[in-house]
């Protein structure tokens, strides 16, 4: 014969709606994505959706873009390992890779400023 042993607690309705709260699916308006969205907004900058091939970047305006991809890097690798954090991870390298060989280019330019 073998022994059970059993503990277990019945919640109240109060209790099921606290754990459950955080784990319900509440779609394209749950607070958090519609904050992650704003955070994503608020740390790119406001200048970059009408960036063309038209226009110069300044050093400081490669920083700005810099900066916001490192701001989107840390929510993105808190991401679970998966097709759309690969992706996204892959872009903001070739966002970084072109950003450094700009910035190269600018320092080099910048050394022979003077020089006409």
């Amino acid at each position: 014969m073998t022994r059970r042993i059993s503990q277990s607690i019945t919640p109240t309705a109060e209790d099921v709606a606290a754990l459950r709260g955080p784990f319900v699916s509440k779609g394209a308006n749950d607070p958090v994505i519609k904050a992650l969205r704003e955070y994503f907004k608020q740390t790119s900058p406001m200048w970059l959706a009408k960036l063309d091939e038209k226009q110069e970047l300044t050093r400081e305006r490669l920083a700005e873009i810099r900066e916001a991809s490192a701001k989107r890097r840390v929510v993105i690798e808190a991401l679970p390992d998966g097709k759309a954090r690969t992706n996204a991870l892959a872009e903001l390298e070739h966002t970084d890779a072109v950003i450094d060989e700009m910035d190269t280019a600018l320092a080099g330019a910048g050394a022979f400023g003077g020089i006409n």
